[in-house]
């Protein structure tokens, strides 16, 4: 048999075995995943929890980790990796501003998720654009206002959301839902807007310089 058909049975041995090992280590030591009132989702080893904040060690690579910190009144709960057990750490307390209970918070957390993940709003970066495009070919010394002014005019509409667009149908009866999803997916578009109108307007004032000349 040729030698590099052995050397290939050899390395894809290899291959397997590191694979194998690197499933059972996760199997193993699964990851903790701490849940942010932002609705973002953290993966990591739990080490401390006594103080303010929490100390979470990320893997980087294999035997390799981060460190890092974070605040616990940033944080609504923990999963134990291992025993799938969450520790709720958001308390409902109208004095620091948390107005919602944990199970409506969980929902608003959801929503930002999902906006987050499934939001798109292609016609009003296009109409951004278009808008930011026209400032630019005036070569006036005003052509950076329309960008900003269409990017804040859009947060006056209200945010349609498909069913498609949800990681659940059954969340849209949910009022705390709906309103994280709002709030996650009007954040989005006015970024994004401003984005589609500042690459406006330069493509509007390179046509223009090359049409008419720079002013």
């Amino acid at each position: 048999m040729p030698y590099s058909v052995h050397m290939i049975r050899f390395l894809t041995v290899i291959l397997l075995y590191l694979f194998a090992q690197k499933l059972t280590a996760q199997v193993a030591n699964p990851l903790d995943s701490i849940y942010l009132m932002s609705g973002k989702i953290i993966t990591g080893y739990v080490q401390d929890t006594t103080g303010d904040r929490l100390k979470i060690a990320i893997p980087k690579g294999k035997d390799d980790y981060r460190v890092d910190y974070v605040d616990n009144e940033l944080v609504f709960s923990v999963v134990d990796g291992k025993t799938a057990k969450e520790s709720v750490m958001y308390r409902q307390d109208t004095l620091f501003g948390n107005f919602f209970t944990p199970n409506e918070m969980r929902m608003y957390m959801r929503g930002e998720r999902d906006a987050r993940k499934h939001y798109k709003c292609p016609w009003a970066t296009i109409g951004a654009f278009a808008f930011g495009a026209a400032g630019g070919y005036t070569q006036s010394f005003l052509m950076f206002l329309p960008p900003f002014v269409y990017g804040g005019a859009t947060t006056a509409f209200r945010v349609n959301i498909r069913p498609g667009a949800v990681s659940n149908p059954n969340f849209l009866k949910y009022e705390t839902y709906l309103m994280g999803y709002e709030r996650e997916a009007r954040k989005r578009r006015m970024f994004r807007t401003l984005i589609a109108g500042g690459a406006g307007m330069v493509a509007g004032f390179a046509t223009s310089a090359i049409i008419n000349g720079v002013n």
